[in-house]
């Protein structure tokens, strides 16, 4: 299984695939009940149907995408339709850009509200523990040097920086100790809304 080949994102963390296996049965939830949810509510579903999970409390809205992409790597490979089209941006009211830079998220979530949901066997379980099997865990960065690597980046950049990404440092913070790019992070967290 090789996601970097089929992923929209550079680099799938275990992160990814462990906080992916918790938003799957809350999406074929969604997908029943023709139902929609902002990445922010997604998490927050998340966390109270699982407080006793340290990983799941310590996601945040703005790395969700990488998640999502781990569950529509299942679909695809599965031939269902996209549960991933019901988690949408708060601000725009739709999906986010790799999702939207790829499919018609509209005809996507007319398809997973028509399908029946109770005829899926559900092989999420092994596809979860190939995925985390093939997933090489990185050396994890410690938050000092997450947050060094924040201040030399906005330092550097400064002046290419919207002034909201200042108050913004513990959401990057965050993303780089889950293996975003310091880049990355500075990217996601000045264009989001969620």
């Amino acid at each position: 299984m090789d996601f970097k080949s089929e992923s929209f994102y550079k680099n799938i963390t275990l992160n990814d695939v462990q906080l992916a296996a918790i938003y799957y049965p809350i999406l074929i939830d969604l997908a029943r009940h023709k139902h929609c949810l902002t990445y922010g509510e997604l998490v927050k579903r998340a966390q109270e149907e699982h407080p006793d999970r340290d990983y799941v409390q310590k996601a945040i809205a703005v790395s969700t995408g990488r998640k999502l992409d781990v569950v529509r790597l299942f679909t695809d490979e599965r031939e269902l339709p996209d549960v991933t089209s019901l988690i949408i941006n708060k601000g725009k009211g739709e999906c986010g850009s790799g999702f939207t830079e790829h499919f018609d998220p509209k005809a996507a979530r007319e398809i997973v509200f028509s399908y029946d949901w109770s005829s899926v066997v559900n092989d999420f379980d092994l596809y979860i523990e190939q995925a985390e099997k093939a997933v090489k865990p990185k050396p994890k960065l410690t938050r000092n040097d997450a947050k060094s690597l924040t201040i030399a980046y906005y330092k550097d950049n400064r002046a290419n920086l919207p002034k909201s990404v200042a108050g913004k440092r513990d959401e990057i913070i965050a993303l780089i100790l889950d293996d975003y790019s310091v880049e990355e992070a500075f990217k996601l967290v000045a264009g989001t809304n969620v």
